[in-house]
């Protein structure tokens, strides 16, 4: 049986030494006593011995830590690599299928174009897909090298990349379909503003041209009614006779209310307009001879041959010879000729009742029968029949009754 014994030496004296008191403790010489089969052995460990010893476990300790650290910085590093190579790979399957999607759009495109292009053009665009195939192919070869790059995979790719590109290019579409739209709306809505001001601009000049006529129709009738006459322009008015197939109107549908009440509004007035206007036509307003002096008025006067009093159907437009007499409204001669007592004389049916006679005429420039419009001229001033001097006798009648031409004269 084998008896392990330590034994503590006897302390030396103490001597000057580089250790402190507690490593020469710590590491002060030790033995060990080894007994077997009735012997003895002892083994000495000096205190450099045992420095060396813990050294080289301090050593060996720190080269433990610094390996695991290592390992584990290392196990991050590939982990990180693998991970970056897979993004790589992924990437580089991303920009092939780029690349064949790209050039498939490319070649469709360049084959509509070369079909309209010159034969010199084609076969340049020809050479331009036989190079494309070419690099395309070489993409194949390459990833048929890699084991890693699923051709399956990229074609799905592929193909997710093309309907990506045409969704992309629909919602780039879309958009600018939308900015059209929206501009279209902003320059509809701005001309429907231009056209609401337009319109109202006619209505106003509409109606200030219909108060004009309608005070013009006013101020006749004042004369008219003295004779117990009234002229009503809207009296044989056809301007309401209406009739025709029914349409539905769908073309207004979903438009500008406001700016449709306002256009139908504004073409009403238009429509009042031109035919207050047309009856305006048939109205002798103005005077006959562009200059004159009244010499003898309408009505009670002292006859110029024999001093009596008389009543005279018109007015005496004293004027130089030969100076031009215009009709003040369209109309038809109904009347061309000499005349007792008139001369030369012209008579004009203006319609609507009214009718006018020039008299004592120079000449006469219309024929009986003759369609005659407002402005024209139909003779010139003289002096044939009862007169005593170059003059035009005027008259103006409205349903066979005489009025005094100077209110028709000053109306217009």
């Amino acid at each position: 049986m084998v008896h392990l014994r330590y034994k503590r030496r006897p302390k030396r004296p103490k001597t000057l030494n580089f250790q402190s008191s507690e490593s020469k403790n710590f590491f002060s010489e030790k033995e060990f006593i080894i007994r077997s089969n009735g012997q003895t052995k002892v083994f000495k460990i000096s205190p450099r011995v045992q420095w060396i010893v813990f050294v080289t476990m301090i050593v060996l300790g720190i080269w433990g830590a610094h390996s695991y650290q290592m390992y584990s910085v290392s196990d991050r590093i590939i982990s990180y690599q693998e991970r970056k190579l897979g993004e790589t790979r992924s990437a580089y399957v991303d920009l092939m299928s780029d690349f064949v999607t790209v050039h498939k759009n490319i070649s469709a495109l360049v084959q509509n174009f070369g079909q309209a292009s010159s034969s010199q053009k084609k076969d340049d665009l020809d050479e331009y897909l036989k190079k494309a195939e070419v690099i395309e192919e070489k993409i194949r070869q390459i990833t048929a090298k890699e084991d890693w790059i699923n051709e399956q995979d990229l074609s799905e790719k592929s193909a997710l990349k093309d309907a990506l590109i045409h969704r992309d290019v629909a919602i780039e579409e879309k958009k600018q379909l939308e900015e059209k739209v929206a501009h279209l709306q902003e320059m509809v809505a701005s001309l429907q503003a231009f056209e609401m001001d337009i319109l109202k601009k006619i209505e106003t000049l509409s109606n200030k041209d219909i108060d004009k006529i309608k005070s013009t129709i006013s101020t006749v009738n004042g004369e008219l009614k003295k004779r117990g006459k009234y002229y009503n322009p809207l009296a044989n008015s056809k301007k309401n006779s209406k009739g025709g197939l029914y349409v539905p109107d769908n073309i207004a549908l979903g438009q500008n209310q406001e700016l449709m009440d306002q256009v139908n509004k504004t073409f009403g007035l238009i429509d009042d307009n031109s035919y207050y206007q047309e009856a305006l036509r048939r109205i002798p307003l103005g005077k006959p001879v562009w200059s004159y002096w009244l010499s003898s008025p309408f009505g009670k006067r002292t006859d110029p041959f024999n001093a009596k009093s008389a009543r005279h159907k018109g007015v005496d437009l004293a004027s130089n010879k030969g100076n031009k007499i215009k009709t003040m409204a369209d109309g038809k001669v109904t009347r061309a000729g000499t005349a007792s007592g008139y001369g030369k004389m012209v008579e004009i049916d203006h319609g609507n009742g009214f009718k006018t006679k020039y008299a004592h005429m120079n000449a006469i420039y219309v024929q009986k029968g003759e369609e005659v419009v407002l402005g024209q001229a139909i003779g010139e001033v003289g002096n044939t029949g009862r007169s005593t001097g170059p003059h035009l006798h005027y008259e103006v009648l409205y349903d066979g009754v005489h009025m005094d031409p100077m209110v028709f004269i000053k109306a217009r």
